[in-house]
C-alpha cells in the first residue's frame, strides 16, 4: 500500500517536528550544542534523521529511523508515530549525558 503524503499533511508533520525540536532544544539547552531533525518521505517510507551533539564532547551522535508511510494513514497516527521517535530521540540524549557524566567522574 502507497500513502501519498499531500501537502497539508507534510505541512502538519513538518510543524510538529518543528515544535517537538524546539521543545528538546530548550529542555536540554544546558547540554545540547546542536539538535537536528529532517524529515524526508521517499519510495513509500517515512525517515526521521536525527543528530545531536553534547557541549561536553562535541561529538556528533545520530538516529535515523525509517517507518512506512503506511504506518500513519492519518493526521493522528502520524503524530503518534512522530511523538514516538522523538521520545527515542530524547532517551538516547539521557543516554548520552550519562555517559559523559560516567565519563567525567
Amino acid at each position: 500500500m502507497c500513502v501519498d503524503l499531500r501537502s497539508g499533511a507534510r505541512v502538519k508533520m513538518k510543524a510538529l517536528v518543528d515544535r517537538l525540536s524546539d521543545e528538546l532544544s530548550v529542555r536540554y539547552v544546558t547540554y545540547l550544542e546542536t539538535l537536528v531533525v529532517d524529515l524526508w518521505s521517499e519510495h513509500g517510507f517515512i525517515e526521521f534523521r536525527c543528530g545531536f551533539s553534547l557541549r561536553s564532547d562535541h561529538v556528533l551522535e545520530s538516529l535515523t529511523v525509517k517507518l512506512p508511510a503506511a504506518a500513519g494513514t492519518s493526521d493522528r497516527e502520524r503524530e503518534v508515530l512522530i511523538r514516538a521517535v522523538f521520545e527515542e530521540l530524547e532517551e538516547q540524549i539521557d543516554l548520552a549525558i550519562a555517559r559523559d557524566k560516567v565519563a567525567a567522574n
